[in-house]
């Protein structure tokens, strides 16, 4: 529960805890995403599809995965665009900051307490 409160507290919307293990049906989904080639233009999933179904190859020593999320919907409404032909409507990741220099910088906070919280245990 501390941990859900400094999320909170950080920004995060929304916040879960898993052990680090996916289980088989994920692990397939996952593998059938990528033989279709639903990833597009991020090539970079490929490569790392081993760890990505299972996080312990990545990290062997992890117990738990903390999944963290951000709402990044603006105050108005994001369709209300499509209707006028003369507007361009812009994807709502494209209107704010780049959302990975924001989660970024929300990610290392929490990660740096929780290092100097629950002394003896790491995060990744």
């Amino acid at each position: 529960e501390s941990i859900r409160a400094e999320a909170l507290r950080l920004g995060f919307d929304a916040i879960g805890f898993a052990r680090a293990h996916l289980a088989d049906e994920a692990r397939q989904r996952l593998a059938l995403f990528l033989d279709q080639g639903l990833h597009g233009s991020m090539q970079w999933m490929e490569p790392r599809a081993e760890q990505r179904a299972k996080p312990r190859a990545l990290w062997p020593e992890a117990v738990s995965v903390i999944s963290l999320g951000v709402n990044y919907a603006p105050d108005d409404d994001p369709l209300a665009t499509l209707t006028r032909r003369d507007r361009a409507t812009i994807s709502v990741y494209a209107r704010n900051r780049d959302y990975h220099d924001v989660l970024k910088k929300k990610l290392k906070a929490l990660a740096r307490w929780i290092v100097q919280r629950f002394e003896g245990h790491d995060v990744k």
